[in-house]
């Protein structure tokens, strides 16, 4: 009887667990390509574009599984560009002094 319990040990390896760890290689690829700001919906539609059948939704539970999550906005890991300070062409030697010599 205790053979019954693990019989699922023995039995080969599903046609679609191998189409899963297939898609999420692939899935995977497609969130590293995008720097981790694509969501699943996104890599659905990337999927699609290169014929694969996957559902919206298989393809968000293989990507939550495997912990593959969207970037929120500012967090991407290039830091941003700031822009160059702009020179100041006014440069009054005393600004202070001449806005309280007005009043």
């Amino acid at each position: 009887m205790p053979e019954c319990l693990y019989a699922w040990e023995m039995r080969p390896v599903s046609a679609r667990q191998i189409d899963n760890e297939r898609l999420l290689c692939r899935i995977r690829q497609i969130h590293a390509d995008s720097q981790g700001i694509l969501d699943a919906t996104h890599v659905h539609e990337d999927l699609v574009d290169e014929g694969e059948t996957a559902g919206k939704n298989r393809i968000a539970r293989l990507m939550a599984a495997a912990g593959l999550q969207k970037k929120e906005r500012g967090q991407c890991d290039k830091p941003a560009l700031l822009p160059p300070i702009a020179l100041n062409l006014l440069n009054p030697p005393n600004f202070a002094v001449m806005i309280t010599s007005f009043s």
